[in-house]
């Protein structure tokens, strides 16, 4: 697993989803492996991105819908399990489970193997444990209090959630009726995608916005026209790379 140094350098949301570039490339490559029977509805497609910075011993733990630092200085509980990977298999984030029903096996050696192969390690990409589906033109809406160190998931309306700059940070493969045709489809999205520079050494997922200009003749500004993938959520503009490294 990653300590919380190797958590630390972990890429912001916003820093990870300008890295993300050729989105429908990669999900080209990753559908036909991720839809899988034996894949499909356990492991989704994510962006490897941290939180908050961690302190010794402390690891991101999910309780039900809230994500915060929990100090696991021994060994870990029977009662957390991991819930998110990077490429290599290495376990980044965490849940607590109420009883061994909830307990999902890590990606099996194989999926790693063959992921890796196509994604390579070190990029954005990873894989997380499947949230709870939810009905048609609902997602699951990240946002995070910086005060309490806390990572909140709520169920939001596509429309909702897009009314706001937001990044995409998670997708589920979707089959198609027949069966033969496998694509992701997105399910899980933060609102704290941010233009501005990122400063890694805050607690949350982005630096706090700089003051406005002051008044005055020639202080407009360009306004940002990067749109996210599936709704047309304001982002900041992806880099133009060929891979998600």
């Amino acid at each position: 697993m990653l300590d919380h140094i190797g958590y630390n350098n972990l890429p912001t949301i916003s820093e990870a989803d300008r890295k993300f570039t050729d989105r429908q490339q990669w999900f080209q490559k990753l559908a036909p492996l991720l839809g899988r029977a034996e894949f499909r509805d356990k492991y989704n497609l994510c962006l490897v991105h941290r939180h908050f910075i961690l302190q010794p011993d402390e690891r991101m733990v999910a309780n039900g819908l809230i994500t915060q630092p929990e100090t696991i200085s021994g060994p870990t509980s029977s009662d957390i399990i991991p819930s998110s990977w990077t490429a290599a298999g290495i376990p980044f984030e965490w849940k607590s489970v109420k009883g061994p029903d909830e307990i999902v096996d890590p990606p099996p050696a194989e999926l790693i193997r063959e992921f890796l192969e196509i994604v390579g390690d070190g990029g954005v990409l990873g894989l997380c444990l499947a949230q709870d589906l939810l009905p048609e033109g609902q997602i699951w809406s990240e946002h995070s209090n910086s005060d309490l160190r806390q990572h909140i998931l709520e169920k939001k309306s596509v429309e909702t959630h897009s009314s706001a700059p937001a990044s995409d940070t998670s997708w589920r493969v979707k089959t198609s009726s027949d069966g033969t045709q496998t694509s992701f489809i997105f399910v899980c999205g933060c609102n704290c995608c941010n233009p501005n520079e990122v400063d890694r050494s805050s607690n949350g997922h982005q630096a706090p916005p700089p003051p406005p200009p002051p008044p005055g003749p020639g202080t407009g500004q360009e306004g940002d026209t990067g749109t996210s993938e599936h709704q047309g959520n304001p982002c900041p503009p992806l880099a133009p790379a060929s891979d998600p490294a």
